[in-house]
């Protein structure tokens, strides 16, 4: 296994920091000071200043630092150079509207293929993206080397489709459903805030295969 340079802590605060400065770019912002990402994050500020000082990143006293910098420099750090691909299986109310959901575009999260097993649905495009037979998933993620799934099934679904997703090599499943479901250790389940989790996800995935 390769060894880290940078901790679990430093790199979940750095997921943090990253989804802070995305959006706030979004808004037209160029620059941002060390209070202002301690204040939004709830990460202590001398915390903040800490890890931009120990990352090598240097502001511009007055002015703060420049938000593309910060994000390039996040991105490198978490594997994050490219858009992820994923998959979403489940194309109901909820799988539709994970789709709609543009913030995950917004981070570079690319929702890949999307699955189904209801025969009046499949084949047919939500989105512009087709929905496909479950049945197709594995040789799909086998194909693709995805890794990373979103899972917005029915409860009862819920936990046969993650042994078909871990049978097929899926190292990340973002759990939409209400029900708690399980996985080998060597995968990561995620129940909340997806985004965050996504990017503190990538750096492990990047670094040996697998997410903590």
């Amino acid at each position: 296994m390769k060894n880290f340079v940078f901790s679990e802590g430093v790199i979940q605060r750095i997921s943090q920091y990253l989804r802070f400065l995305v959006e706030l770019k979004d808004l037209g912002k160029r620059t941002v000071t060390s209070s202002d990402i301690s204040e939004n994050t709830r990460i202590n500020s001398a915390e903040v200043r800490r890890d931009l000082i120990n990352l090598g990143i240097k502001g511009k006293r007055g002015v703060g630092f420049n938000i593309d910098g910060l994000i390039n420099n996040f991105n490198q750090i978490l594997g994050h150079d490219a858009n992820v691909k994923l998959i979403l299986v489940g194309a109901g109310n909820l799988g539709k509207a994970i789709l709609n959901y543009q913030i995950l575009k917004k981070f570079g999260f690319d929702i890949e293929y999307v699955f189904d097993n209801n025969e009046k649905i499949i084949g047919k495009k939500i989105s512009e993206k087709e929905v496909m037979d479950i049945n197709s998933l594995q040789d799909i993620i086998n194909e693709s080397n995805i890794r990373v799934a979103i899972l917005a099934v029915s409860q009862n679904s819920a936990q046969n489709v993650t042994d078909l997703l871990v049978k097929s090599g899926i190292k990340v499943i973002i759990n939409y459903t209400s029900v708690p479901i399980e996985a080998p250790p060597h995968v990561n389940i995620q129940t909340n805030d997806p985004i965050e989790k996504l990017l503190h996800t990538l750096y492990y995935l990047s670094n040996t295969g697998q997410a903590f």
